[in-house]
C-alpha cells in the first residue's frame, strides 16, 4: 500500500467514527432539547389553567371550557397526586391511513367547587420529529461533506507535496549504473526532499566511481592473469619436450597442465560473471532459441558420442527472445555442458523447446541435488562419477544469465532425469 493512501485510509477511519459517534449523540442531545422545551410548555400551561379556576364556578362551566380545547382531557378522580411527564403513542387517522403518533403529556389534579379532578394536557410531538430529523439530515450531509472535502483537499495537497519524492523514486528506477546519466532532481521548498536528492545524486556518483573500479580492476585482472598463464603453459610444453623424462616427471607436469588449465578456465568464468553483473553486454537483439540449441548441440556432439551419449531433441514452438546473442549461446553451453559431464555411459539427453520454454533431462545417478544450493558459486555437489575439475560457476552464470533476462531457471529430479527448465517469460 502507498503512503499516500496509507494515510488517507488513517483519516478516513478516523472520520467514518467520529461521524459514527457524534450523529446518534447529536440526535440524543437535541431530542432532549426538545423534550425539555414541550415540558416546560406544558408545565406553564398547567399553571395557567390553575390560576384561572376561580372564574369556573359550576360543573356545567367546567364541562364547557374543557370540551374548548382538544388537547384538554378532564375526569374525576379521588387520589391526588405529583404532576408527571410522560410520552404516549395515540391511534389517529390521517390521509386515510390508521397510525400511531407520538405525544407529550402533563397530568396533574385541580379542584372545582370541592371536587378533585384529573386534568391532562397533551402536545403532539410530530413537529418536533420532523424538525429533529430535517436537522439531524442537515447534519449528516455537512458532516459528510466536510469528511469529503476534507479528504479531497488533503490528498491533492499531499500529491503536490509528495510528488518530488516519487520524481526522485521514478529517477532511481531509470538510473542505469553503466551509462552513469544522472537524472534531473527537482528543486523543492521542503528540506528534507533537497537533502533526499542530495543523497540520491551522491549515491550514484559512489555507485558509478566503484562501478568504475571494479571494472577496471576485473579488465586489469584478467589482462595479468592471462600472460603468466599462457606463459606458465608454454614452458609447461617445453618442459614435456625435454630429454630425458621420467614416468614420475611426466605425471608431475600432466597435474600441473591440469591445473593451469583448471586457472585458465576460472579465470575466464569470472571475468564473464564480473561482465554479466556490470552489464557489459548491453547490446541485445532477437534472439531465436531454437537456432542457438542446433548449434550448441552440433557442436556438442562429438563430446557426447565419446561417452557414447544419445542427444534426442523436440521443437515445438519457436521462442524469440530479446537479449545478448552470446550470452544466450553461454546458457545453453553451460546447461548442455553439465548434462554430459554428469551423465553415465550409453545416457541419454532430451532437450524440448516450446514456446517461451526451454526443458533439457538428462541421465545419471538417482540423486536429489539440492534445488536451493545448485545454482550457487563454487558449489559442488557429492555426486559419484562427477567431473572433478568442475570449478562450480557453470550454473552461477546460467542464473546470472537468467536474471539479468528476467527469465526464469529451475531444476527438479523426476522419472529418474534430471531436469532443467528455462521459462523466457520477460515482463
Amino acid at each position: 500500500m502507498k503512503l499516500l493512501n496509507k494515510t488517507i485510509r488513517s483519516y478516513l477511519i478516523y472520520s467514518f467514527t467520529i461521524l459514527l459517534v457524534t450523529i446518534p449523540l447529536f440526535y440524543f442531545v437535541v431530542r432532549t432539547v426538545l423534550l425539555h422545551t414541550v415540558d416546560k410548555s406544558l408545565r406553564k400551561q398547567l399553571g395557567e389553567i390553575r390560576s384561572n379556576l376561580y372564574s369556573i364556578h359550576s360543573e356545567e362551566e367546567l364541562g364547557i371550557w374543557s370540551k374548548l380545547d382538544k388537547d384538554i382531557s378532564l375526569s374525576p378522580t379521588s387520589i391526588n397526586f405529583k404532576d408527571s411527564t410522560y410520552t404516549i403513542y395515540k391511534f389517529t387517522r390521517k390521509h386515510h391511513e390508521h397510525e400511531d403518533e407520538p405525544y407529550r403529556e402533563i397530568a396533574g389534579t385541580i379542584t372545582v367547587s370541592g371536587k378533585l379532578y384529573k386534568l391532562v394536557i397533551s402536545s403532539s410531538l410530530i413537529e418536533n420529529d420532523d424538525l429533529l430529523g430535517s436537522i439531524l439530515l442537515v447534519q449528516t450531509i455537512l458532516v459528510i461533506l466536510l469528511m469529503a472535502g476534507m479528504l479531497w483537499i488533503n490528498r491533492n495537497i499531499s500529491k503536490k507535496i509528495w510528488q518530488p519524492f516519487y520524481s526522485a523514486l521514478n529517477n532511481m528506477h531509470q538510473y542505469e549504473l553503466n551509462k552513469h546519466t544522472i537524472p534531473s532532481l527537482k528543486e523543492s521548498n521542503i528540506e528534507e526532499f533537497n537533502e533526499l536528492n542530495k543523497a540520491i545524486k551522491n549515491l550514484f556518483d559512489r555507485s558509478h566511481q566503484i562501478y568504475i573500479q571494479q571494472k577496471e580492476f576485473t579488465e586489469n585482472a584478467s589482462h595479468e592473469m592471462q600472460t603468466p598463464l599462457a606463459i606458465f603453459q608454454s614452458k609447461l610444453e617445453l618442459l614435456m619436450q625435454t630429454m630425458p623424462l621420467t614416468e614420475e616427471q611426466a605425471v608431475l607436469i600432466h597435474s600441473l597442465e591440469n591445473t593451469n588449465q583448471r586457472l585458465v578456465r576460472l579465470n575466464k568464468s569470472l571475468l564473464l560473471l564480473s561482465k554479466i553483473e556490470n552489464n557489459q553486454y548491453p547490446a541485445t537483439e532477437e534472439v531465436s532459441i531454437i537456432t542457438i540449441a542446433e548449434k550448441i548441440v552440433d557442436q556438442f556432439r562429438a563430446h557426447a558420442d565419446l561417452k557414447k551419449i544419445t542427444i534426442a531433441e523436440k521443437y515445438t514452438g519457436n521462442t524469440i527472445v530479446k537479449a545478448n546473442t552470446t550470452l544466450i549461446e553461454i546458457l545453453i553451453s553451460n546447461l548442455l555442458s553439465n548434462a554430459i559431464r554428469y551423465n553415465i555411459p550409453q545416457g541419454k539427453i532430451h532437450i524440448e523447446i516450446e514456446k517461451k520454454s526451454m526443458l533439457i533431462q538428462n541421465t545419471g545417478l538417482p540423486i536429489t541435488l539440492h534445488t536451493e544450493k545448485i545454482f550457487d558459486r563454487f558449489h559442488k555437489e557429492n555426486y559419484p562419477g562427477g567431473n572433478m575439475d568442475s570449478i562450480g560457476l557453470g550454473l552461477a552464470i546460467v542464473r546470472k544469465i537468467c536474471e539479468m533476462y528476467q527469465f526464469d531457471v529451475s531444476y527438479n529430479f523426476f522419472n529418474n532425469l534430471h531436469c532443467f527448465t528455462v521459462n523466457f517469460t520477460q515482463s
